[in-house]
């Protein structure tokens, strides 16, 4: 007797491959979508250490803030994260919020 090679296809083996690779995109989409939520509206000095944090003992220091730098700009772009404030617009706010503290400390004393 001679063995036939079976050429047709089983739609139930095919079925699994299918469902298995679904499965698969999906694991894949959710796993992006969660590592997005964690740098979502952080500033770019924040998701830089992150990423320099996670990597460097990886890679080394040197590349991993290459890396670091090209994934920012990249999540900048999409607007992912925030850009960091200006100084000028940190140091104004700081001397106005210590001429708020003063005026009130004074009307304070005054009474």
């Amino acid at each position: 007797m001679e063995t036939q090679i079976e050429t047709e296809r089983h739609p139930f083996r095919f079925m699994v491959k299918f469902l298995v690779f679904v499965g698969m995109l999906y694991a894949a989409g959710r796993l992006l979508n969660q590592q997005k939520q964690k740098f979502s509206g952080i500033s770019e000095s924040e998701a830089r250490t992150k990423i320099e944090n996670k990597l460097g003992p990886k890679m080394g220091e040197d590349k991993a803030a290459e890396l670091a730098d090209q994934i920012v700009s990249k999540l900048r772009e999409k607007g992912v994260i925030k850009a960091e404030a200006a100084p000028e617009v940190v140091d104004a706010s700081e001397s106005s919020a210590e001429d708020v503290v003063e005026d009130a400390v004074d009307a304070v004393t005054e009474d």
